[in-house]
């Protein structure tokens, strides 16, 4: 099953997750803003957080996501691309990119490529926000342990398998979903995700004309990053023509 098969049901699934506290750490940048591109949006859970008086664009991979996305709020532009492939034509004050989704990106040749992308598409002096699984999580939390949660109609095991590349990981995860007549269904699928060092994506920003201006951790853009920090947040600036 990939997550298009449930997109109904991903909200259902990500219940726990801080949508709040990514619209925190990113309202500071929306200040005189005009406009603002949520990229790998999923459901829209985040992009309907922000406030209606900007320019909202949503973009994601999977159109039954953007469905879903549609029926929260049809006033956002809710656009399906690869965010690897981003061609739009114009240009955003602010850029973000949340919930680890940059992870799904493990080369650094995409990586380079996409970030090359963001930078023409951002107006000068744009920002652009997104955030990563440590070096630390993958070591010490994607090490092969297994996870478990459940809701009324879904649940699920997780299995985390490290990888082949340095910093990767595969999610190796079984659903059973409730059915109508009172069985549940199972479904299985895998996803591969990959980190880098802090340097690495501050080198590729900076080599693509971006300047870095904040690096921090777990939603505390205001303290030190900890050694055993889980998700890294980085805040990059569109400062010069390349």
């Amino acid at each position: 099953m990939t997550y298009e098969a449930f997109a109904v049901l991903y909200d259902e699934l990500m219940y726990d997750q801080p949508y709040d506290q990514w619209l925190e750490v990113t309202a500071p940048y929306l200040k005189g803003k005009h406009s603002i591109l949520d990229l790998a949006c999923g459901t829209g859970s985040f992009t309907t957080l922000l406030p209606k008086q900007l320019e909202r664009v949503g973009v994601d991979l999977s159109e039954d996501m953007l469905t879903v996305a549609q029926t929260k709020d049809p006033s956002i532009q809710w656009l399906v691309q690869d965010m690897t492939a981003l061609e739009l034509d114009r240009t955003f004050d602010v850029i973000t990119c949340f919930c680890d989704s940059l992870n799904y990106v493990t080369a650094e040749e995409e990586l380079n490529v996409l970030f090359s992308r963001l930078y023409n598409h951002l107006e000068e002096d744009g920002v652009f926000l997104f955030d990563v699984h440590s070096v630390w999580k993958m070591t010490h939390l994607f090490n092969g342990q297994t996870y478990s949660d459940e809701t009324d109609r879904v649940t699920y095991l997780w299995q985390t398998v490290p990888g082949e590349e340095e910093h990767s990981v595969y999610h190796d995860m079984s659903f059973f979903m409730l059915e109508e007549d009172g069985k549940y269904r199972r479904f299985d699928e895998s996803h591969y995700q990959r980190t880098f060092e802090p340097e690495d994506y501050r080198t590729l920003l900076e080599n693509n004309g971006f300047t870095v201006e904040k690096v921090f951790a777990d939603f505390k853009p205001d303290e030190a990053v900890p050694h055993d920090a889980e998700r890294i947040f980085y805040v990059a600036r569109k400062k010069r023509e390349r």
